[in-house]
């Protein structure tokens, strides 16, 4: 048996072993350029990574991240409204809390909810998306990073430097049910220091229309208590030394006040109960490069107050008004070494204290030391590539006043091997292993209406297959990949929404298999001079059932709320400068429970929307975009959690300008 304080050393002595040896010249690193953080990645990683870049994003106009990451293949979207309401992906049938988001590098989390809520995370600033789950895009973010199911990697214009001297952006949207939002940034960018300014403000009433059907009944309502206002703003800046060092300080706030609308349940449209929230974080880190040894040190701190109120809850106090403030501290250290002409040996260490305090009386006031350590290599030979990587986690667990969950030790394995392109279809093959671990999250455990301290951690067993080729490549660019999944997860926690989206019901469902494939193709093609399209298709396949016991009545039944089937199509046109885009959304049904039966039944649905859009180019430096979107064009009643009605029918007007 493995002594786990030894092993915490033995990594920690690892990542000094690498310091200590970071002076020997083997070879010199490129650059380290923090303009985009996907630094000194593998060089073929895309079977099993995604990237959805700003010229795609800007032809979608997406409200929030949360519809971007739903157009990846083998990624289930659980949205429980429309605009600002609350969205958290599935990959590849893994909870929500198996995918770590990164932002320009820094973890984004939230040890309260453990979910990051998508709904509420922008656009406008956003250069490009991606999604990894078999391998590193870069062996310098958080080794945290590393031990998740998979990974989301946003990139933004504001925190990074940019070959422009002054950049300035700015995008204005109208929309249905109220919808109002403003987004400006400016940027100062020179050789050696940035310098940025940002902030956004989005609003709206949310007073959409909705039928739902009931049997043979149809009903149709407006839905209520559905108004949204929320901002965001911040200032980040960065230096670059003559030591091929670099230094960023960021710091962010955002917030927002809004109506949970909640289950429309027999016909009962009315509710009641507000959410307020504010953020405010500080990131900072430092990149030296020396000869063949690259390393970055990063802090993150975190400061999260939330306020829930519902004057119509029914007790001796009046209705309920809650407040919970929630603290984290992260700091960590990843290097790597480059060994010969392309082999690199990594590694990290990393501590996370997370506390949360409530306002009621006699609750819970956890605390939680999580801790990381990290080893690795990536083995880059003449037609092969090999990663493996040993990551070990600890966690602390306290609770002042009652019952704290136990503490934790886990090790994690990963191993990936690639075929590097073969043939004139530039063929590539993949394999790999995952072992992933998630703690609970704090309200997971302890929140007086949800809480179960007795909750196992989950753990995941992850294995894919695929190839990826390109067939064509004179007449027109096609790409194509194809990956097979299975998936393996011992006690997973299931939560579902009950009275509303403040208030669940938390559950170990025992064991979870999934098996499935995900297959992408990507075709560009130049029809004339002036003429080009694109078409961008996938599909996932998922079979995520209950294998907890073969007497259950749930056995073999699929997970609730993950659809067998989805698809995305988008096909786009352009003459010049002025082009349109046809998209489309496909889901088969799902259920809102383990138990498959019909009651249970959330139907599925085909959503398809359509957008105009005309750029004009002035002097080569003023850049102007207007397009106007409609979404849900047929008006189709859908939802992907049962009795969250979402919009119908919507329209949006876009503007944006770009000084460069």
């Amino acid at each position: 048996m493995i002594n786990k304080h030894s092993l915490l050393v033995f990594l920690f002595m690892f990542f000094v072993h690498l310091l200590g040896f970071g002076q020997d010249t083997l070879k010199t690193l490129t650059e380290v350029n923090v303009t985009s953080f996907e630094r000194l990645k593998s060089k073929t990683l895309e079977i099993s990574s995604q990237t959805i870049s700003r010229e795609q994003i800007l032809l979608s106009q997406p409200e929030d991240v949360g519809v971007i990451l739903q157009k990846f293949s083998g990624v289930s979207l659980k949205s429980y409204g429309g605009l600002g309401g609350l969205k958290t992906i599935s990959v590849k049938g893994l909870g929500s809390n198996h995918t770590t988001f990164l932002v320009d590098g820094f973890t984004v989390s939230n040890t309260q909810t453990g979910q990051v809520n998508l709904g509420q995370v922008q656009t406008d600033n956003v250069e490009s998306i991606s999604l990894s789950s078999g391998g590193s895009n870069s062996f310098l973010l958080p080794v945290s990073s590393y031990m998740n199911g998979s990974v989301v990697s946003i990139n933004t214009f504001e925190n990074n430097f940019s070959p422009q001297l002054f950049n300035l952006r700015f995008a204005s949207r109208l929309g249905s049910f109220g919808e109002i939002d403003t987004y400006v940034s400016t940027k100062f960018s020179n050789k050696n220091v940035f310098f940025s300014a940002f902030g956004k403000y989005r609003q709206a009433n949310g007073n959409y229309a909705y039928s739902l059907r009931n049997g043979k009944m149809l009903y149709e309502g407006i839905r209520k208590n559905n108004d949204l206002l929320d901002w965001y703003s911040g200032i980040s800046s960065g230096f670059k030394f003559k030591n091929n060092s670099q230094l960023r300080l960021i710091y962010k706030t955002n917030g927002a006040d809004q109506g949970l609308p909640g289950a429309v349940i027999l016909y009962n449209t009315m509710a009641n109960q507000r959410l307020s929230t504010e953020a405010h974080s500080v990131n900072i880190d430092f990149t030296h490069q020396y000869k063949s040894f690259s390393s970055r040190i990063f802090g993150i701190f975190n400061h999260d107050w939330l306020h829930y109120t519902d004057a119509y809850f029914l007790n001796n106090t009046g209705g309920i008004s809650s407040r919970y403030t929630n603290n984290s501290a992260q700091i960590g250290a990843s290097t790597q070494r480059l060994i010969g002409e392309q082999s690199i040996l990594f590694g990290g260490i990393e501590s996370r204290y997370s506390d949360l305090s409530f306002s009621t009386l006699n609750s819970a006031v956890p605390k939680r030391l999580h801790s990381f350590g990290l080893i690795g290599f990536n083995l880059n030979k003449t037609n092969w590539i090999t990663e493996a990587q040993v990551s070990a986690q600890q966690v602390i667990e306290e609770n002042k006043t009652g019952e704290r969950a136990e503490n934790r030790f886990k090790v994690n394995p990963f191993l990936a091997i690639e075929k590097k392109e073969v043939g004139t279809w530039k063929w590539k093959f993949k394999v790999w292993y995952r072992n992933s671990f998630r703690m609970p999250t704090f309200n997971e455990l302890y929140y007086n209406s949800i809480g179960n301290v007795k909750l196992k951690p989950e753990e995941a067993n992850q294995f894919s297959i695929g190839f990826s080729n390109q067939p064509i490549q004179k007449k027109m660019d096609v790409f194509f990949t194809l990956n097979g999944f299975a998936n393996r997860v011992e006690n997973q926690i299931l939560a579902i929404p009950t009275k509303n989206l403040f208030v669940w019901s938390m559950q170990n469902i025992g064991r979870v298999t999934t098996l499935g494939f995900e297959t992408r193709i990507d075709v560009k093609k130049q029809i004339k001079k002036n003429w080009s399209t694109e078409l961008n298709a996938n599909y996932t396949y998922q079979y995520s059932v209950d294998v907890s016991s073969n007497k259950s009545p749930t056995y073999l039944n699929q997970v609730a709320y993950i659809p067998r089937h989805t698809s995305i199509i988008e096909y786009s046109l352009k003459r010049k400068d002025v082009g349109l885009q046809v998209s489309s959304t496909l889901s088969s049904l799902r259920y809102s429970l383990n138990e498959n039966i019909v009651s249970n039944q959330v139907k599925g649905f085909a959503l398809f929307d359509a957008s105009i859009f005309s750029k004009i180019n002035f002097q080569n430096k003023h850049q102007f975009r207007i397009q106007f979107s409609v979404k849900n064009i047929f008006n189709l009643p859908y939802a992907y959690i049962r009795y969250f009605v979402m919009p119908g029918r919507n329209y949006l007007i876009t503007l944006n300008y770009a000084l460069r």
